[in-house]
């Protein structure tokens, strides 16, 4: 009656975020930093040191606030742009239609 056959399929992939993966690469490498800076301040002046180099962190986070993105904006179109050199340009701005084109280089 049912059909117990197995097919084999790719199985569908949730899309790959190159910014998540660089975001979460980032926070590791702060984390490893900041761990490093507290064991460091332990070694240098024992509990009292590691717990002021934890608030120093602390208060650079504070001040500093949140790290920001920059973001790229990119933008594709699907045909060719045009040469308005060759073809010139035209315009509609409300119910007029305007058109400019270069003066002919031969007249």
């Amino acid at each position: 009656m049912g059909d117990d056959t197995v097919r084999d399929e790719d199985p569908v992939d949730a899309p790959f975020d190159e910014h998540e993966w660089q975001r979460i690469e980032d926070e590791e490498v702060l984390a490893k930093q900041r761990r490093s800076a507290i064991e460091a301040g332990r070694r240098k002046g024992g509990v009292a040191g590691a717990a002021m180099a934890g608030a120093m962190l602390a208060l650079s986070e504070i001040y500093e606030g949140p790290k920001k993105d920059e973001m790229v904006a990119v933008s594709e179109s699907p045909d060719e742009p045009g040469d308005i050199d060759e073809d010139g340009i035209t315009v509609t701005v409300g119910d007029v239609d305007v058109e400019a084109k270069l003066p002919d280089a031969d007249s």
